[in-house]
């Protein structure tokens, strides 16, 4: 990338804000739009510019990346007058790294192309933790030339970049890895729940996995000090697993292949959902396994 981007950076939520100060620890030219407009005094701090709208934003970059929390927050920031979308030109590019429903992500590279706005569908894997420390899985989508030419963007925030394919390959590719990810969950938070009901500390779960190289899984020892305490503080809201759980079905449900599994995996985290605890980490779910509701 002989000449650097300048980035417009959208969604300053628990990941996107450890993603983009990452760009701007990188030495990228960054600026920054947020809805609640609290979270972007760090980044003017920073030396960042901070753009009133999503139209200012884009006519300010060259390249502009989102991390909004679904389909509804992305239309948000695309369309209308102040939208992305009324400045958009051609050359400039697109990076969605928010997680949506494949077919959106489709339509939505559709409408870049009749723009002509490079776009690139990048979602990321892992949580709180690895966005700080800038290590990330980042699944990329699009044209290979194209996430080749943004590589040095893309792993300014991660570790490393997964080419999956034309769009809305990235997308697919993370409705998959999450998949595994939700039922790691709701396994690690079924054990403990079934060692609590036989007078088990639950504490043994995590020695015995530690100790089998099998089964020695590095999420587990990031979700162990929630399960062991009792407390869920947001690495990864419950309340975005949920969204991404209902897409994977979506996507099944159209393909006509049964998923059976993360059917009972959403309706637990349906569950936790409705019992109010959306805002809190997704292993929140052992609480509706070990608590009466009330």
């Amino acid at each position: 990338m002989s000449i650097p981007p300048r980035i417009g950076f959208i969604g300053l939520g628990i990941m996107g804000r450890a993603m983009a100060m990452n760009l701007v620890k990188a030495g990228f030219q960054v600026s920054v739009y947020n809805r609640t407009r609290q979270r972007t005094t760090e980044f003017a701090d920073a030396g960042c510019q901070v753009a009133a709208t999503p139209r200012a934003l884009a006519k300010m970059s060259d390249t502009v990346i989102t991390m909004v929390t679904g389909p509804e927050a992305m239309e948000a920031v695309l369309e209308g007058p102040e939208g992305l979308v009324s400045a958009f030109a051609g050359g400039n590019t697109l990076i969605n790294m928010s997680t949506l429903p494949p077919e959106y992500t489709a339509a939505l590279e559709k409408k870049c192309f009749m723009s002509g706005v490079n776009f690139l569908d990048c979602p990321v894997s892992g949580s709180k933790t690895a966005a700080e420390a800038g290590q990330l899985v980042i699944l990329a989508g699009g044209r290979k030339e194209t996430a080749e030419r943004f590589s040095p963007v893309l792993k300014a925030m991660g570790r490393a970049v997964v080419y999956a394919g034309p769009s809305p390959a990235g997308t697919s590719l993370k409705l998959c890895v999450n998949l595994i990810l939700a039922q790691l969950t709701t396994a690690l938070a079924e054990s403990a729940a079934l060692a609590r009901a036989q007078d088990l500390a639950p504490e043994l779960i995590f020695e015995a996995l530690a100790l089998n190289p099998a089964l020695n899984c590095g999420y587990f020892e990031l979700k162990k000090e929630n399960i062991l305490k009792n407390d869920f503080p947001p690495a990864f809201p419950l309340k975005h697993m949920l969204k991404d759980v209902r897409f994977m079905l979506a996507e099944a449900e159209k393909r006509k292949i049964p998923l059976p599994v993360t059917e009972a995996v959403e309706g637990l985290m349906a569950k936790s959902y409705n019992s109010g605890y959306g805002e809190k980490d997704l292993t929140v779910v052992l609480r509706n396994l070990t608590e009466p509701l009330g």
